[in-house]
């Protein structure tokens, strides 16, 4: 079921976590989000990380998180498993089971407020005990933040320590840092900010973007017109779907959930992270967007 992390080019979608009025997760939802994603041609699955509101996950439900999208997806795309713990042991039995239940890869966040030395053996633990690549998130907002040397030096010393999501201000700037290097031992860069910078991030280097996956049919075209030379093309459809992601910016996935909702994938927008309902005007203008980017939306049928 292993999928190619280079083959991953574009949409890296992640799964928002749809619960139940009794604060469960949703399986049959979250089976019918995997498949929207699926059909939305995006290239892989991020889950579970923030969108995903992985920190209000048990343990239980952070597997169920991979497990459930690893079956669903079924090796047509790449599924890349958070791991991130805040020791080593933890994160070891995470990326463990993400390897048996068939994840192409292991991502993980440095724990906050640790040496590097530390952060070294945390991935070297991971790395140990898998055979599928592990990529780093670096965050400037949360974890522990690597400069472009210390992530370069963790490629190079760690077997299977060979991707960094890399979502460290100024954005796009810091991936230009990271292809600086030059080091064959970083095999590949992914960008997030919701793909708000996607033509920058193509620009310097980044294959993909890892994304709230409420716009990943709109996400993946903008990346397909790139990698097929029409760069102009992707330009100018990205500044066109623009004011939809940035949207999510301001509202959050409560936004991300609405927009499920209409796209007749979720039921709800219930969130155990606290998060403002959505106004009258919120809603107004999410009507808005949908008439802006209706020209390029898939009609997906589940």
């Amino acid at each position: 079921m292993n999928f190619d992390l280079h083959r991953a080019r574009g949409s890296s979608a992640i799964p928002m976590t749809p619960f139940t009025e009794q604060d469960r997760i949703d399986e049959e939802v979250l089976a019918r989000e995997i498949e929207f994603i699926v059909r939305c041609g995006s290239t892989s699955i991020t889950t579970p990380v923030m969108v995903s509101e992985f920190e209000n996950l048990s343990e239980s439900e952070r597997k169920l998180m991979i497990r459930i999208p690893c079956q669903v997806a079924g090796g047509r795309l790449a599924v890349i498993a958070n791991v991130a713990a805040p020791c080593s042991p933890q994160a070891v039995e995470y990326a463990k089971y993400a390897e048996d239940c068939g994840a192409s890869a292991v991502i993980a966040m440095p724990p906050s407020g640790v040496s590097f030395d530390f952060i070294r053996d945390y991935f070297q633990k991971i790395s140990a005990a898998l055979k599928i690549p592990v990529m780093i998130q670096n965050h400037s907002m949360a974890g522990t933040m690597l400069s472009p040397a210390q992530i370069i030096r963790l490629c190079e010393e760690i077997e299977n320590v060979k991707w960094v999501k890399q979502e460290v201000v100024p954005g796009p700037v810091s991936i230009s840092a990271l292809k600086a290097a030059a080091s064959p031992a970083l095999e590949g860069i992914m960008s997030g900010y919701g793909s708000q910078y996607a033509p920058l991030d193509y620009a310097r280097g980044a294959i993909a973007s890892i994304h709230a996956c409420e716009w990943a049919d709109l996400v993946q075209q903008v990346w397909d017109l790139f990698f097929s030379g029409k760069e102009k093309e992707g330009r100018e459809l990205h500044y066109r779907i623009l004011p939809a992601l940035q949207l999510e910016g301001i509202l959050g996935m409560r936004y991300a959930k609405q927009v499920m909702i209409r796209r007749g994938v979720f039921k709800n927008t219930i969130m155990r992270k606290a998060a403002p309902e959505l106004s009258e005007d919120d809603m107004k203008e999410i009507d808005r967007i949908f008439e802006l980017v209706s020209p390029w939306m898939k009609d997906i049928k589940l």
